[in-house]
């Protein structure tokens, strides 16, 4: 790989605020992923995981909950490929029953860092999580 080519494998590609994903697993599903800069690692619902076909389980993470007594909840982690705008990166997501959420799929840091930039306007006419542009 040239020096040129080299660069543009490391540029930052712009993402939207909600983007369209693909979870690897021992299959691949495609789901909406809200991209989270505010979120330390990656989420994704239990029945998404299922689908994928995700595990095994490779530990726990503690994160904040509002409907836990003390603030705190443990979920499973596992190993999973998330496709992006054409780039896979692997990362430990975290599983979660995110049915009530606005999408399946939570971005978080682990996978952004050093690899996308969130431009909302790319996906969105406001600041309202509801006016997404028409794809």
């Amino acid at each position: 790989m040239n020096a040129e080519n080299k660069d543009k494998s490391r540029q930052k590609r712009v993402v939207g605020l909600v983007e369209k994903v693909k979870i690897i697993g021992r299959k691949e599903v495609f789901a909406d992923a809200i991209l989270d800069t505010g979120a330390t690692g990656t989420s994704i619902d239990v029945r998404i995981a299922k689908e994928a076909e995700l595990g095994p389980i490779t530990g726990t993470v503690k994160v904040k909950s509002k409907t836990s007594a003390d603030g705190y909840t443990r979920r499973i982690k596992v190993g999973a490929g998330i496709e992006l705008a054409g780039k896979v990166v692997h990362v430990e997501a975290n599983i979660q029953d995110r049915k009530n959420m606005y999408t399946p799929v939570l971005i978080g840091r682990d996978v952004l860092y050093s690899n996308f930039v969130v431009d909302v306007g790319k996906t969105h006419n406001s600041n309202k999580i509801d006016d997404i542009k028409k794809r």
